[in-house]
């Protein structure tokens, strides 16, 4: 008999593969299918073992499928591009990722031409193994004043850079890949030279490769001192070994800093880059991909609410005792909810591709032409969007969550482990409330400069794509013909409006005070950005099904509904209008979209049962699997898992030896062409 997930399925008529192919290019779909095909089959893969796991034992299996993937490649000749897919579809990070997507993407960004040719080779075979290490412990966001020093020294014929911690507090701290695996970093450091009889000059942040651990013992080189920080809030990032370093007077030769924008001759001669963000071009790097990640890891948790929204009952129709009762993806409560999350994951994945599009532009013009010209738009675009997309993706995991009630909070949801990885999104790569005060200063700038034209009779201010919206603070709010649109544009041009105000009527007041004001036209900005991309792509889609269209109406009036009070308090609405905007809000929810409607559309995410929670299957029979799961604890089927989870059972200090020695062989892997080393490591392949 099927399913009521079976049926709604049936019933809907949506083109699947079109709404796919908008969200997943059909390109990445091939590499990515061809990757899973082969993952389904590993033992190890599967993602039901994790929460079994304590911190160490959850490290060993990271580090043991870091081993595996390495043979994979190896075994079926993946390309980069495959290898690096297969790293992003575990839910937790592993300890090399952060070394494929960030160490070898920096220094082939900001490396020469000869430290790319010296570096590249040895990091794609993972003999060389790194990190990216800026973060200190008394230091984050604040990039200008870190504490860890790279002071040159040209005295009596050397040419070295001294790296030194300072004290703890410059210490390096939540390095992630650096707890047991990495053996070099990647140090944010501030540059010191030291002027004869001028004291010594401080040229800001730049970046160095630093050794950290032999690559002949892998144990911590003089001067560094390194280790694991331990379990993670919500025991999230349960496989990455978050690290510490502190340096302590460690040399490097001078040809170890990264030179392609700015560059220190022998003897000391600076050459300063073109552009001041140029050194903050690795963070630009990811937050430009975090939006579209997010939009994803927020597709999973609301793909597995409504699969299981629409197989749960509950109560009957007043008047209609003894019959069926009700699907709960029908109550109101449940639309209301569960359907703009469907329209935000969207809108995140849709634009956040696009965001990395202009990235790339960008990166291509600073390295083949030296042109800075994108630079600052896409700085200040990317730290936008990363604060609106973490700060709703993680909020609307919570609310997928219970959704589904009480079954939401087992493991089976799936949703504690995504929600647990992607609240740390709000913080790293720079705090939202801090991060946000830089696009608030790049917007105040463009305000500026459009005055001034204004006021001397000269046309307008050409202003970036993503800020022409600013024109409003000066003229009408309704030139915009798109009502929606001209909505967003009005509140995002009031915000910034005020927050002018508020700095030219108390100039004595400093940013942090304005911390909260910055945070509302940081979210202002990134969501009008996100509707007028969403509706831009759409437009140029003809083969897109209506429903998606639905999407983006109630991803734009969820944004508008939930600041109401912007709106009304700059009088660009009035009571009547916000009830208007509610009610209409309330139908598009309520009528707009079909049961079989939202199930195709988590359909076309694509995404596969072992990458969705056990509530999230694809055929609908939650509850035979939730009893399924239990039974193993008792020695019954339970899917082979008392054996899976047995392989990383043992006492702590035989786990982390256990731990130390699988990260040896995975930095023993490139030796001999990817051949297993040594008795250990041949049990271990066999085991696999």
């Amino acid at each position: 008999m099927p399913t009521d997930l079976e049926l709604a399925r049936a019933s809907g008529q949506l083109d699947i593969k079109a709404i796919h192919d908008l969200l997943l290019l059909p390109s990445r779909k091939l590499l990515r299918d061809k990757v899973q095909n082969t993952l389904e089959k590993e033992p190890l893969w599967d993602p039901t073992i994790r929460p079994h796991l304590n911190q160490a034992q959850s490290l060993l299996r990271s580090l043991r499928l870091c081993y595996r993937l390495l043979q994979l490649r190896k075994l079926h000749n993946w390309s980069q591009e495959e290898y690096r897919e297969a790293l992003s579809l575990s839910d937790d990070k592993l300890p090399t990722t952060l070394h494929e997507i960030a160490f070898i993407n920096i220094i082939y960004s900001q490396g020469t031409n000869e430290q790319r040719e010296q570096w590249l080779p040895r990091c794609q075979r993972l003999e060389f193994v790194g990190c990216y290490a800026q973060t200190e412990l008394a230091h984050g966001s604040n990039v200008q004043g870190l504490l860890t020093t790279a002071t040159y020294d040209y005295e009596d014929g050397r040419d070295e850079f001294i790296i030194d911690s300072g004290g703890i507090e410059g210490a390096k701290w939540w390095i992630g890949g650096a707890g047991v695996l990495a053996n070099f970093a990647l140090v944010q450091a501030i540059l010191k030279v030291p002027r004869r009889g001028e004291g010594v000059e401080s040229l800001g942040p730049h970046l160095f490769l630093v050794p950290i651990r032999s690559l002949t013992t892998h144990l911590p080189l003089p001067g560094v001192t390194v280790g694991d920080i331990g379990p993670k809030a919500y025991g999230g990032f349960a496989g990455m070994d978050n690290a510490y370093i502190k340096f302590d007077n460690v040399r490097i030769p001078r040809t170890n800093m990264l030179m392609r924008f700015a560059e220190l001759a022998r003897g000391g001669k600076y050459t300063k880059a073109k552009h001041d963000k140029i050194s903050y071009g690795s963070m630009v790097a990811m937050r430009a991909r975090m939006p579209e990640n997010m939009g994803w890891v927020l597709g999973k948790a609301v793909t597995t609410a409504i699969r299981y929204c629409v197989i749960r009952r509950q109560f009957t129709s007043p008047g209609e005792l003894g019959g069926n009762e009700i699907q709960v993806i029908y109550y109101a409560s449940v639309k209301h909810r569960l359907f703009p999350l469907l329209a935000q994951s969207y809108a995140f994945i849709v634009c956040g591709r696009e965001l990395q599009n202009r990235y790339t532009q960008m990166q291509e013009a600073l390295v083949s032409r030296g042109d800075t010209s994108m630079l600052p738009e896409i700085h200040s675009l990317s730290i936008a969007l990363k604060v609106a997309t973490t700060n709703d993706a993680v909020k609307g995991m919570e609310v997928a969550r219970r959704a589904m009630g009480g079954h939401g909070f087992s493991w089976m949801s799936g949703v504690g482990v995504w929600w647990a990885n992607s609240t740390a999104s709000q913080t790293y790569e720079g705090d939202n409330y801090v991060i946000a005060q830089q696009t608030a200063r790049g917007l105040l700038k463009h305000l500026q400069r459009l005055h001034q034209a204004k006021a001397v009779g000269e046309k307008d201010y050409e202003l970036p794509p993503s800020s022409g919206y600013l024109n409003l603070a000066a003229r009408s709010f309704w030139l915009n013909p798109s009502v929606i649109l001209s909505l967003l544009s009005s509140r995002a041009a009031y915000l910034l409006g005020q927050l002018a105000l508020a700095i030219s009527t108390s100039p004595q007041k400093s940013w942090t005070d304005h911390s909260f004001a910055t945070f509302a036209l940081c979210r202002a900005h990134a969501e009008l950005y996100l509707a007028s991309t969403f509706f831009s792509i759409l437009s140029s889609r003809p083969d897109i099904p209506p429903p998606v269209y639905t999407l983006v109406l109630i991803y734009s009036l969820h944004t508008i509904t939930s600041s109401l009070s912007d709106l009304l308090e700059s009088e660009t609405l009035t009571p009547s209008n916000a009830r208007e905007l509610r009610y209409v809000y309330d139908w598009i929810l309520m009528e707009g979209l079909s049961v079989s409607d939202v199930v195709s559309l988590t359909d076309a995410f694509g995404f596969r049962d072992w990458e969705v929670g056990v509530l999230g299957g694809k055929e609908g029979r939650v509850y035979e699997q939730m009893w399924d799961e239990v039974q193993w604890r008792e020695g019954k089927e339970g899917r082979g898992k008392r054996e899976k989870v047995a392989e990383f059972e043992g006492g702590q200090r035989d786990i982390w030896e256990r731990v130390r020695e699988e990260a040896r062989g995975v930095l023993g892997f490139w030796k001999e062409g990817g051949e297993v080393q040594n008795e250990g490591e041949r049990k271990r392949a066999a085991k696999l």
